[in-house]
């Protein structure tokens, strides 16, 4: 087998995978800086393996068995077991207690857990519901779902756990859309007085938010000087997550200390 021709039929499958609407032969080729003959007779025979399909005249994309391979892919991947490594190691680089949320149906729940050595830590139960308006990762989760955040929206009653608990759609609705415009949550005192939760999401292959990255520690801990390098490394850390899961590098979003910096000076304001 013939390495490099295997190398160029990845690149092939790859660039088809980002262009679900198919390309010419003569795109493809010149996007991937193949010769147009050598791109060609790749093409062919992976229609003849029935990985790529034909689109008309001279346009491919991703075939059945492709398709097939992927999903199956996708299915063997252990979100909790890909998280692990990065998990333990942003609870080392930060020392607070973190954690994976994931959505689990119209909740969130704690799905993993890495604790630091903190004598006064945050210890949430692992398959523990999360309000979706009270908390940084369930306000997370529905930012990123439209399903979830008309139903919270639209919902009869919200529940306010806390004296800064956002019950007011309005404001939440606002909330949603800052959240997706800073691209992590910030929960201060909502669900429990005193506590400080961080969350950011992860995405997988489709470009779906249905996990995150979270961390809830004691206000003075995550005082406004040493927050946005908690978030930093957080984002990093989700980055890292959501790359291993086969997210594309320009739909994984990256916020350096600086970005959050900046983020939080307009956050503060406004509140």
């Amino acid at each position: 087998m013939n390495p490099a021709r295997i190398d160029r039929a990845l690149a092939v499958l790859g660039y088809l995978a980002e262009h679900q609407e198919g390309s010419t032969l003569k795109r493809l080729s010149e996007d991937l800086g193949l010769p147009m003959s050598s791109a060609h007779d790749l093409l062919q025979t992976l229609v003849e393996l029935d990985v790529v399909k034909t689109l008309g005249q001279r346009t491919y994309a991703l075939g059945p068995r492709a398709v097939v391979l992927a999903l199956s892919i996708v299915d063997s991947v252990d979100l909790r077991q890909v998280s692990q490594p990065y998990l333990a190691e942003l609870c080392e680089k930060i020392n607070e207690n973190t954690y994976l949320a994931v959505r689990s149906g119209a909740g969130v729940v704690y799905a993993d857990r890495h604790e630091a050595g903190q004598t006064l830590s945050v210890v949430m139960k692992l398959g523990g519901q999360r309000p979706l308006h009270g908390s940084s990762v369930g306000k997370l989760i529905a930012a990123y779902n439209p399903d979830l955040e008309q139903r919270v929206l639209q919902a009869a009653r919200l529940e306010r756990f806390t004296p800064h608990t956002l019950v007011d759609r309005d404001e939440l609705r606002q909330e949603f859309s800052a959240i997706r415009t800073r691209s992590y949550s910030v929960s201060d005192g909502e669900s429990v007085e005193g506590i400080l939760g961080l969350a950011v999401p992860i995405i997988d292959a489709a470009g779906a938010v249905g996990a995150a990255v979270h961390v809830s520690a004691p206000r003075g801990r995550l005082a406004p000087d040493r927050l946005p390098f908690v978030v930093a490394a957080m984002s990093c850390t989700a980055a890292l997550i959501s790359r291993q899961l086969g997210a594309s590098e320009d739909i994984v979003p990256s916020r350096t200390i600086d970005d959050v910096r900046a983020f939080e000076q307009c956050r503060r304001g406004a509140g």
